[in-house]
């Protein structure tokens, strides 16, 4: 072996036994980590739980109530959604059909429906029969978070849904309520679960803003953190330094567990240690570690949080959903219409082709053909023209009836001549 080659050895060694003496002393405890929930589909007995311990509908519950930007987006989209509620282009020609639409199919219902799509990623709804299952007597909304699907059967298909009011309590001995799927019993009540396609998934439809979800987890722990510092006086974070010598490893780790139960997360900003020790000589000493530029820090990862979420949502232009553009780009009128068109076409409108093409089941078990749409939110002024040809189509992008003007005006001259 070369001299060059034994002095080497000897400075890696030297190095190596130099970095175990620090490594005794000087220990980086690793207070808090972050790891993505998991969407998976996991089977039990009788129905397939979604996600690791069943509870991914209660986390997006969760990111929908802590986060701001999240909170504002589903809420501004599932209103889009929804619009001005459920119309029919042929209701003056479907008068009967389309009062027992409007019947069956209640706004309330209907605002839930596009809610939950939104939200969760899908939706259910209560089909209750009459009798003799002629028709269908009544259509309610259904907490999708309450149900869970059952295992396919040999042909791929949903037969069935367990339900439980809040399945975080479910035992594994309690009876579940068993409720067909739409069309696969001839029980008087089944479930009609509206989910768009997902590759990848079965039984569930994971939310199309699924990944903004960590940025919403984001938003959500910068609030707790500046919160917290408020509540216990804006004290800084501290470095903690124990003088009564190197614990062994058994107890460095118990030292370890003990700070990271007590202080890890953006719940525990500001806090501080109490430390008991034998003796003043032996006392830890706390330093104060701190930030020049936690403020800039901080506000770039709000503003960045807010950005991401929205990108998820596909929102083009903050405004639309009420969230105000400090940018400046995109306020002005035309900017405006052609971020709400982009929108409408390639957000919402697909949203609401799902929801309706469910929809019209129900209408059409009960004989009822009508050419059902969502009223837009949109300004006239907003709406795309340049492929509807039909008086039909127009409608659809306006929400206005043609001669909706004559109608109105025949009306008011019926009355005046009523009246002399």
């Amino acid at each position: 072996m070369s001299r060059v080659s034994k002095q080497a050895r000897k400075y890696a060694q030297h190095n190596r036994t130099t970095m175990q003496k620090k490594e005794g002393k000087i220990h980086i405890v690793q207070l808090g980590s972050y790891s993505r929930p998991e969407i998976k589909e996991y089977y039990n007995d009788d129905f397939v739980a979604y996600g690791e311990d069943n509870d991914y509908f209660t986390y997006l519950i969760d990111r929908y109530n802590g986060s701001p930007t999240n909170n504002a987006a589903i809420n501004g989209i599932s209103e889009m959604i929804y619009g001005r509620g459920l119309d029919a282009t042929d209701s003056r020609e479907n008068k009967a059909d389309y009062a027992e639409m409007k019947d069956l199919l209640k706004k309330n219902v209907v605002k839930r429906i596009c809610h939950d799509f939104k939200m969760m990623g899908q939706a259910a709804l209560q089909v209750i029969y009459t009798k003799d299952r002629s028709k269908i007597a009544q259509v309610e909304h259904l907490p999708v978070e309450t149900l869970r699907a059952e295992k396919c059967n040999s042909k791929g298909e949903i037969e069935a849904y367990y339900y439980h009011s809040n399945w975080s309590e479910a035992k594994p001995n309690d009876k579940l309520k068993r409720i067909p799927a739409f069309g696969y019993s001839n029980s008087p009540i089944e479930i009609l679960y509206i989910k768009p396609y997902r590759a990848g998934y079965k039984y569930y439809s994971p939310v199309d803003y699924q990944g903004g979800l960590q940025y919403a987890e984001l938003e959500e722990e910068i609030a707790n953190y500046h919160i917290n510092n408020i509540q216990n006086g804006l004290s800084p974070s501290m470095l903690i330094n124990f003088n009564n010598g190197t614990p062994d490893p058994e107890q460095r780790d118990a030292i370890e567990r003990s700070i990271i139960n007590k202080f890890s997360g953006s719940s525990n900003a500001g806090r501080f240690i109490l430390a008991f020790n034998d003796s003043k000589e032996l006392a830890a000493t706390i330093e104060p570690v701190q930030l020049s530029d936690a403020h800039q820090q901080y506000q770039f990862l709000s503003d960045e949080s807010m950005r991401k979420v929205m990108v998820s949502h596909r929102i083009v232009s903050p405004m639309l959903v009420g969230i105000k553009d400090t940018s400046g780009l995109g306020n002005n009128a035309e900017e405006l219409q052609t971020a709400s068109v982009l929108m409408d076409n390639t957000v919402i409108r697909p949203m609401q082709v799902t929801i309706l093409d469910e929809l019209e089941k129900i209408l059409e078990y009960n004989g009822i053909e009508l050419d059902i749409y969502f009223k837009t939110l949109q300004p006239l002024e907003f709406t795309d023209l340049t492929n509807a040809i039909s008086e039909a189509e127009i409608e659809k992008e306006t929400g206005v009836k043609k001669d909706i003007e004559e109608e109105v005006k025949e009306k008011v001259e019926e009355q005046i001549e009523n009246i002399e």
